[in-house]
């Protein structure tokens, strides 16, 4: 059964990317494109990890995670071009489990997706 990825992004050419990716390491990806919609398939949809942008409009990246932390312990790796280290930390107490910056490198992305996965079991 593949790994279900939710990815929380606002970019539609990052979701694009991501989806493409993901898809040849045979991952199923779930694509929302704004954090209310994100936050609501984190609920519904189950997702083994998620992927999260911070720099949203509307729902930001740090209450998208405050909020899914209120109901999920799913691993959520924070994905973003954000490099102060104030704002990071921020996420990371936010409860997100990781932090890769953008521009990432796939090979990086797919072994954190494969050991969060392998510890959720």
């Amino acid at each position: 059964m593949p790994l279900k990825i939710l990815t929380i992004e606002d970019d539609p050419a990052i979701t694009s990317f991501l989806n493409i990716l993901l898809t040849i390491y045979e991952m199923q990806v779930l694509i929302a494109n704004d954090g209310a919609t994100g936050i609501e398939m984190a609920r519904t949809t189950s997702p083994d990890l998620i992927l999260l942008d911070l720099m949203m409009p509307i729902v930001d990246g740090w209450k998208v995670c405050r909020e899914i932390r209120a109901f999920s312990q799913v691993p959520i790796i924070v994905v973003s071009a954000v490099s102060n280290k104030e704002k990071i930390a921020e996420a990371l107490a936010a409860g997100a489990n990781a932090y890769i910056e953008k521009p990432i490198s796939i090979e990086d992305l797919v072994s954190q997706i494969r050991q969060f996965a392998a510890n959720k079991n």
